[in-house]
């Protein structure tokens, strides 16, 4: 059915700023938006250490605002560090909030601009995975390449009691400002440009391969894989490459606006599976389960994965479209390996958890809700498929 028979939704900021630099005029783009008051700025500490926080609060004094910095943001969330954030905001009387770092510290931003205006704790709304209204003002700057939650509705909290990964969902948390300053993500390490940039090319091609693509998404999402195809390794091995730092914030901005209203599928859900389990970051569950994700929904989506081998630079010239979209797995694998990503997760975990693996991805509601975008029910014997051949990195032979 051609996407002109759904009803779709598109959700962006209201205002994006994109630029070298852009960053220190950020006192200016944000009275341009009528927004006022002190600013929190929710940050990390490598992020601070690396003087980017000070560069902001500079940035905004110019303009004329105050700023308060909390610098204890960590990697994968949990409620607890969120609310901590939000108590320093409460006490520091802030009147809008800044997202300043990789998509973990614009994660816990999000929650704290709720929190500025509502009462209560992140695990009382999180269970629902929503807010009632919208908060105070949020501006989302992004230090990584990968996540593309600056220009998204969505904010990752793990649950500290049982360290399930969960997740908001709502227009409420969207951003009024995203500000991307591809020079803020030259100091990443090779290591976090590798991982964030796998994360950014698992949002481009699962937003493809969801059941709400459409051809306004699909076209975002494809310019996104031709970037992250180009640059990705450059910005690895080369980080001070601004070319292609530019090309990488791009992607990662673009992917995020493409899976804003389609979602993302059974990659994220497997990501999320080893996430949870054995703690594996985000983007390295994602270049692990980007490959299977991709051939398990080979029947399903198989012109678009073709489409999607040209955007990775593949020959496909006289190919059938199944042998084009083959070419686009393993062109995927290849590419996270040129990084130095791992293709399986045998190095985080055992082959006998397997069972455990699969009950959760079917059962548990914070993986399952992913295949409310899928096009392919997830079973349990297609879960261990699935688990199985992410473990032994197998790909190629018969497949579902």
């Amino acid at each position: 059915m051609f996407p002109m028979l759904k009803v779709v939704q598109y959700y962006t900021p209201q205002k994006v700023v994109f630029g070298v630099n852009a960053v220190d005029n950020i006192g200016q783009y944000i009275k341009e938006m009528g927004i006022s008051g002190k600013a929190i700025i929710v940050t990390d500490p490598g992020v601070a250490q690396a003087g980017i926080a000070a560069r902001v609060v500079q940035a905004l004094k110019k303009d004329g605002f105050e700023a308060a910095v909390f610098d204890q943001g960590k990697p994968e969330p949990d409620n607890v560090v969120c609310d901590q954030a939000a108590d320093f905001a409460r006490k520091e009387a802030g009147s809008f909030v800044i997202g300043l770092g990789g998509g973990s510290a614009i994660d816990i931003a999000k929650v704290v601009a709720q929190l500025l205006v509502l009462p209560g704790k992140t695990e009382d709304y999180l269970v629902n995975t929503t807010f009632p209204k919208k908060g105070a003002p949020i501006i989302a700057v992004p230090t990584t390449s990968g996540t593309g939650t600056e220009c998204t509705m969505y904010s990752v909290v793990t649950f500290a009691k049982d360290g399930i990964k969960g997740f908001f969902a709502t227009p409420t948390i969207l951003p009024d400002m995203a500000l991307v300053d591809p020079t803020l993500t030259v100091s990443m390490p090779p290591k976090v440009t590798a991982s964030t940039g796998a994360d950014a090319l698992s949002h481009a091609i699962e937003t493809m391969m969801a059941r709400q693509e459409n051809p306004l998404t699909d076209a975002i999402a494809l310019k996104a894989v031709e970037f992250i195809a180009e640059a990705l390794p450059v910005a690895v091995y080369e980080g001070d490459n601004l070319e292609a730092r530019v090309k990488m914030a791009y992607a990662s901005m673009m992917a995020g606006m493409a899976f804003n209203d389609p979602g993302i599928v059974e990659g994220h859900a497997l990501a999320h599976t080893l996430g949870s389990v054995y703690h594996v970051p985000h983007g390295v569950g994602c270049a692990v389960a980007l490959p299977y994700a991709m051939e398990y929904n080979m029947g399903h989506c198989m012109e678009k994965l073709a489409r999607i081998a040209v955007a990775l630079g593949q020959n496909t010239a006289g190919m059938s479209v199944r042998q084009a979209a083959q070419v686009a797995v393993q062109a995927v694998k290849q590419l996270l390996e040129d990084v130095g990503l791992p293709t399986t997760w045998a190095p985080f975990g055992k082959k006998e958890d397997i069972p455990m693996l699969a009950k959760m991805m079917v059962e548990s509601p914070w993986i399952t809700a992913f295949y409310g975008w899928s096009k392919r029910p997830m079973t349990r014997e297609a879960a261990v498929e699935l688990l199985t051949r992410s473990y032994e990195g197998r790909l190629g032979d018969k497949l579902y």
